[in-house]
């Protein structure tokens, strides 16, 4: 059964709050907190939590290309 998130506004954007639980769960079999997801977007909205690999570190995303440009 799929998870039912409200659309909200913040600012002149949309935002999708995620459940708590949902980022307890993958920071658990992480073992690292949870600071970005990676988007997907075919057909359907895909979320998943994102890890930049150990010696990559992010600073401000470039919104045009993605979080690992």
């Amino acid at each position: 059964m799929p998870i039912i998130r409200k659309v909200v506004d913040v600012g002149s954007s949309k935002a999708v709050t995620l459940p708590k639980t949902w980022l307890e769960f993958f920071e658990k079999e992480l073992g690292k907190p949870i600071e970005y997801v990676a988007l997907e977007v075919n057909e359907e909205l895909k979320i998943s939590p994102y890890i930049p690999p150990e010696n990559k570190v992010l600073t401000k995303p470039d919104r045009r290309r993605g979080l690992d440009s």
